[in-house]
Formats: structure tokens, sequence, C-alpha cells
């Protein structure tokens, strides 16, 4: 198959997927703003593709006005990224009038861009087949000015991926938010290849139209990895878990409390021990402590004493290699009641049964 053909196809594929995707998520029903907040982020990925696919073929002959829509609109989306990050991990986020301030440089981009918006069929496209024909200089005021780009869609991803970070280590059961850094991360790599390329293309190494398809197909498959995920898993986006923020100070010191009450007490060791007593000792609300467990360490209460629980008894079986002590007096040092219980947490946690691997530990020390 002519290689040219083939890059055609691929880019229009991930432009149809863009569109698609956004006519999805804005057609749908939806709570809060991160649907159509992405939404907009994915239809400006594809107008931007269509734009470069149009200009890199004949048709763009035929849409000689559809030039230089995308442009403006590129700097609209660093924002759009911090603000999709933070209707993710805050349903009730809103804009206020500081968020103004981070449409300036659009504002300012499309106010330059009028001229040439009005400017006839002709002039558009020998000015456009010029750019992709042009290769900067080091020494000339587009590669820097292109460059600025670069750097202004960075400070961004770096503020976006810092928020996402810090709520994760406290919320870490939020798919939404964990899909998101994910994307992210992704897409700070293609970002990161596109300003490699970028920056060698002076040297001569590579010519300009070479590197405007390399770009191009980078984001077509990153919109392509991004549809694999939406489309294999169409309920992300109401895989939200709220958590009050407000009083992190706090939490931070409810959790250290928690791994206390485990590592230090050892209060797993008690057999009677439940999510009512545990909420007791800490004199805290039992539902608050069932949402912290959930949050900060992506498990449940009972999830979360039987792993500790399970722990205590890797240790005994190691101190007690020969002469071995019995399984079920294992179970009861760890405060279970059964053997039952005993031998299907083991196995859940360990992924072999209790007898089996106290007897490879065996066989190993000796």
């Amino acid at each position: 198959m002519d290689t040219n053909l083939l890059f055609t196809i691929l880019v229009a594929f991930g432009t149809f997927q863009a569109l698609f995707m956004a006519l999805v998520l804005l057609g749908g029903r939806r709570k809060g703003l991160a649907k159509p907040l992405f939404a907009i982020l994915l239809l400006i990925e594809g107008i931007t593709l269509l734009e470069r696919l149009l200009a890199d073929t004949s048709l763009i002959e035929s849409f000689p006005h559809l030039l230089g829509v995308s442009y403006p609109l590129s700097f609209i989306k660093p924002p759009l990224i911090l603000w999709t990050a933070k209707a993710v991990i805050d349903q009730n986020f809103r804009f206020d009038r500081r968020d103004l301030y981070h449409l300036i440089p659009f504002l300012l981009m499309f106010l330059l861009q009028i001229p040439f918006y009005l400017s006839p069929a002709a002039e558009k496209l020998a000015f456009v087949r010029a750019f992709l024909e042009k290769v900067p200089t080091y020494s000339s005021f587009d590669f820097y000015l292109s460059l600025s780009f670069f750097a202004y869609i960075g400070i961004y991803l770096v503020l976006t991926l810092r928020l996402l970070r810090d709520y994760r280590r406290h919320i870490k059961n939020n798919y939404l938010a964990n899909w998101d850094y994910r994307i992210l991360l992704l897409y700070t790599l293609v970002m990161g290849i596109n300003l490699v390329y970028f920056l060698i293309l002076p040297s001569g190494l590579l010519e300009a139209p070479v590197f405007h398809k390399i770009s191009m197909l980078v984001m077509s498959f990153l919109i392509q990895s991004v549809a694999y995920s939406f489309f294999s898993q169409s309920e992300i986006f109401s895989q939200q878990v709220q958590a009050d923020l407000s009083q992190l100070e706090q939490r931070r010191i409810d959790e250290i409390r928690i791994k206390a009450l485990f590592e230090g007490e050892k209060i797993h060791l008690d057999d009677t021990l439940n999510l009512d007593q545990f909420a007791a000792k800490l004199q805290l609300p039992k539902k608050y402590v069932s949402d912290l467990i959930n949050q900060s360490m992506g498990c449940s209460f009972k999830e979360l004493l039987n792993t500790y629980r399970i722990e205590e008894a890797l240790q005994i079986m190691q101190q007690n290699i020969a002469p071995k002590k019995s399984l079920i007096d294992i179970a009861y040092s760890c405060g279970y009641t059964n053997k039952v219980s005993f031998y299907r947490s083991f196995k859940k946690k360990m992924g072999v049964a209790p007898s089996e691997y106290y007897q490879k530990l065996g066989s190993s020390m000796s």
C-alpha cells in the first residue's frame, strides 16, 4: 500500500474518532463538567488534525477558509487540560472570574489571526504551503515563538499532573482520576516527542514536511489509544469518587492514626474486631473511617484487616520453620476464629494455600 495513502487513512481515522467521541460525550447525560470539558478537548484535537490533514492534501483547495481555524484553539487546550482535571476530582467544580485570565493567550492569538481569516483564499493557500515547507532556523523569531508554545503547554501539564498526583495520594480508588492521569502522562510523552523533533528541525537532519507528518501520526495514535480505553470502558465518566479534601491535613493525621493502630498496637490480632469497634477506638464516625480507608488505601476495612492478619501469619511462619507451628494455631494467633476464613484470605492474598506456602518456605530454608 502507498505510504501516503496509509498515512492519510491513519490520520483520518484518528480525526474521526476524536470528533465522534466528542459528540458522544456532549450528547450523553452528564453530572459535573468533566465530560463536556474533555469533549471540547477532543473536539479541538479533531479539528486540528482535520485542518492539518486537509492542508497536507489537495482537498484544502476546496475548503481554503478552514485554514487557520485551529491555531488560536490550540491556546485553549492548556487551560482545558487543567480545568478537566479539576472537574474530575471535584464534581462541584465551577468556573469563576479568575479562570477568564487563562483565556487571554487564546484571545490575543484570535485577534492576531483576524487579518489572515479575512484574506483571499489564494493568499491563505500560498501562506500555508510556504509554512509547511519552511524550515525554521535557530536564530529566527518563528522558532522561538513556536518554542514558547511548548513551554506554555508544558507549564499547564506540569501543574495538572502535580494536581492529580497529589489527589491520587489520598484518593486511590477514583478510577476516572487515575485514567486522566495516565492519559496526561501519554499526552506529555507525545508533546515531548514533538518537542524533540522540533528542536532538531533547524539542524537539517529532518525535513519540515516529515516533521508535520510524524506529529500528526503521533497525535492520531494517542487519540486511538484514548478511544480504545473509552469504548472498552464506556462507563468511565460515571466512576468518580467524591471526597472532601478541604481538611487535607486532618485526613493525613487520621491516615497515620489508622496505620498506627495496625502496625503499632496490632489491633488486627483482636478476633472480635469490626468496623464499629475500630471507629470507636479512633473516636471518629464509622462512615468517615470507612470512606477514608477506601479512598486513601484503595480497599475496604475488611480487606485491610485481612491484609495485616496475613502479613502477621507470614511473619509467624518465617519465625517457626523448625519445628513448624500448626496452621490453626497460626490462624488463631493472627486474629482469625476459624481455619476456613484463614485459608480463604491467605490464598486470596498470596495465590497459594497456606499449607503449600509453609511447605515451600521450609524447603527453601533447609
